[in-house]
């Protein structure tokens, strides 16, 4: 069997021997999905978190360290969804480049300060009703998975994210879009210049 279709515990090579019912419903087809469920949690709070981060944050230099968290966030929502090289692009090229361009700008240029407005609502105010909604939310979904049947899982593709596969689809069915973003690009670097 390959990689992508084989079923994926955690930690990798383990069974599933828990015998509670929780547990056994969603190791019902022999597949523990309890690391994917983290993983995707703990990707998920990290990409909200650190998006709160980059809305809120007074100094810019902290704003534009917390868009790395969160593009760091988003590769491993990649890795979770088995796109290895979405997640290498991510991490190489937005993460690794263009924020690190943004953090010599910022600091070439120095930040300024926050404007004087009107009175703004405390950081943590919002990060606790942020939290209070996420975990309603949580919750909620949680509720209603368990209170639906067990679902049969889409089969499995092989290539789904591989770089074979994307060059397949940008010079095919997405030829027209891949070419206007090209020249989209290329008159925003002239305009830059």
């Amino acid at each position: 069997m390959s990689r992508a279709t084989t079923p994926w515990r955690w930690p990798p090579g383990t069974a599933c021997a828990s015998t509670t019912s929780t547990t056994r419903r969603c190791c019902r087809a022999g597949r523990c999905r309890v690391g994917e469920q983290v993983l995707f949690a703990v990707a998920a709070i990290g990409t909200l978190g650190f998006g709160v981060g980059v809305v809120f944050f007074e100094n810019a230099f902290r704003a534009a360290v917390s868009l790395i968290g969160t593009l760091l966030s988003v590769a491993l929502l990649f890795i979770a969804l088995l796109a290895p090289f979405a997640a290498a692009v991510q991490v190489i090229v937005y993460a690794g480049a263009i924020v690190v361009m943004f953090l010599f700008v910022i600091a070439y240029l120095g930040s300024r300060g926050a404007l004087p407005g009107p009175d703004r609502l405390d950081r943590w105010q919002v990060f606790g009703w942020l939290g209070l909604i996420g975990l309603g939310f949580f919750g909620a979904v949680a509720i209603l998975d368990s209170t639906t049947g067990q679902e049969t899982p889409a089969p499995a593709t092989t290539d789904v994210g591989a770089p074979a596969s994307i060059g397949d689809a940008f010079l095919s069915s997405h030829l027209l879009a891949f070419e206007v973003t090209s020249l989209v690009l290329l008159v925003a670097a002239v305009g830059a210049v």
